[in-house]
């Protein structure tokens, strides 16, 4: 009984978890995270050769991100604080300096939330299929101790 019990659980907690994850936005993947980041260390790589300026690399970075799907969380945040810091050395209230260390900093930290999100995910799934696997491991135990139960009722003695 405490099989079912515990195999029962796990089924609830699968449909929950899924249930879950059908209402909000999907986070990015982590291999989706992984080529992102990969594609910004290349495009450091080629300002810090000089083949590209600190703008067209923002810029090539800006639109791979718009170019994930589902898409990135908050990415529309990250674009608006662009304009504004844009704005801002327009206005001659930050320097270009000021501006490209507040906006590295922010990317920095969206990448990095979408990162602990991607893991964070993934765990989660992983859970959910052990969770899966157990219950359907659950339930056929349960399927075969019916059938010997059967079997023993319906033996002659």
């Amino acid at each position: 009984m405490d099989k079912v019990w515990h195999t029962g659980l796990a089924g609830w907690m699968i449909v929950v978890g899924l249930f879950g994850c059908a209402t909000s936005a999907l986070p990015p993947s982590e291999t989706t995270m992984t080529i992102v980041r990969s594609h910004q260390n290349q495009l450091e790589a080629r300002v810090a050769s000089g083949h590209l300026t600190r703008a067209q690399a923002r810029e090539l970075l800006y639109g791979k991100l718009g170019e994930v799907q589902p898409p990135l969380p908050d990415l529309g945040q990250l674009v608006e604080f662009r304009r504004q810091v844009a704005a801002q050395v327009e206005a001659k209230t930050l320097t270009p300096e000021q501006a490209e260390s507040q906006l590295a900093a922010r990317e920095s930290e969206m990448i990095a939330r979408w990162e602990e999100m991607a893991a964070k995910y993934a765990q989660e799934q992983r859970n959910i299929q052990r969770l899966q696997n157990e219950y359907e491991r659950g339930y056929k135990d349960q399927r075969q101790m019916e059938q010997i139960e059967k079997t023993f009722r319906t033996t002659p003695r």
